[in-house]
């Protein structure tokens, strides 16, 4: 009886670049831990949207039938984190090319000036593509299982506790998609909590175009209303929405619902409510203006696209392309 061979395991080096953007990501720069279930849920619905697309010009995919979600699961006992999804895959050489190096030549430039300058890069770290290294700020290790959608595909494991290696081992992985399991640190159990990550996805993640489930429950609203025509939305909805967003049982005065198409592609959805406390007239700029890229919650009271008098204007702005200014820290 011959014995089964083991698989062969590959070690390999991050870049030296990658080691340095690691431990800035993880020892300076976020100020909310959290942040790293909106951009691994962020680049799960980036493998969907691909897939989805491929679907539709390739002739043979693996699981094409397969439904579109994201699924998060969690193990108390174990301190462990799952985030599934049934998306494009990767292969092997994408793994590499992906994990582990720095797509962006100027973001680690970026992050060292954001480091010395003493700002926070949360509202910004998933536009250069580094978003995922976000997961070591939790994790004592990371194992992220793979199988691009290519019908012969062979399935892969890599791993990493997040210092200067990482492995990559052949896997056993019967579906197309990406799991990323997260073994906590002791200081981070809260995240193996169903109120707690159902907080996180309604926060950032509420409008994803794919159901977020978190044990097997959709926690996201999938529609965003202010992407849609105005000729589809009710009028009912309009007011549910204010009421949702403003934290309140009036209804709003007015509202605008508007996009623009060059030079930069933007949806608003902008209300005036009937009245205003003491504390938004004394304000000295308004706050209560959310700012979305691709339906991913960015910043959750942004001071710079209204004047100061228009400060008791509340709602939504939403892009599909944010220009960035590296080294101002803003868009």
């Amino acid at each position: 009886m011959s014995k089964k061979t083991k698989p062969k395991t590959e070690v390999h080096e991050y870049q030296a670049e990658m080691q340095k953007l690691l431990e800035i990501l993880v020892h300076s720069l976020y100020t909310e831990r959290e942040i790293f279930l909106r951009e691994l849920v962020s680049n799960a619905s980036d493998a969907l949207s691909k897939v989805q697309l491929t679907t539709l010009t390739e002739e043979k995919v693996l699981d094409k039938d397969a439904e579109l979600q994201i699924k998060i699961t969690f193990d108390e006992n174990k301190h462990k984190l799952e985030i599934e999804d049934s998306g494009c895959g990767m292969t092997k050489e994408e793994l590499v090319s992906n994990l582990g190096t720095i797509a962006n030549s100027g973001t680690l430039k970026f992050l060292q000036q954001a480091q010395s300058e003493n700002k926070s890069a949360e509202n910004l770290i998933g536009q250069f593509g580094v978003g995922f290294y976000s997961v070591f700020m939790v994790a004592e290790r990371v194992e992220l299982t793979t199988r691009s959608w290519q019908v012969d595909s062979q399935a892969w494991e890599w791993t990493s506790s997040g210092g200067g290696q990482y492995e990559i081992t052949p896997a056993k992985y019967n579906q197309r998609g990406t799991r990323v399991t997260i073994f906590l640190k002791e200081d981070a159990k809260e995240f193996c909590s169903k109120w707690k990550l159902e907080s996180i996805i309604k926060k950032y993640s509420n409008y994803l175009p794919f159901p977020v489930k978190v044990n097997d429950q959709t926690v996201n609203q999938v529609k965003a209303i202010w992407t849609q025509s105005k000729s589809d939305v009710e009028e009912d909805q309009y007011k549910e929405f204010f009421k949702q967003i403003s934290h309140t049982t009036q209804e709003p005065l007015h509202y605008m619902h508007f996009s623009i198409d060059a030079p930069i592609q933007y949806y608003a959805l902008l209300y005036f409510p009937e009245s205003v406390g003491n504390e938004i007239v004394y304000a000295r700029e308004s706050k209560d203006i959310a700012l979305y890229a691709q339906k991913v919650l960015i910043q959750s009271g942004n001071t710079d696209l209204l004047p100061s008098y228009l400060r008791f204007v509340q709602g939504v702005v939403d892009s599909e392309d944010l220009p960035l200014n590296v080294s101002r820290e803003s868009v």
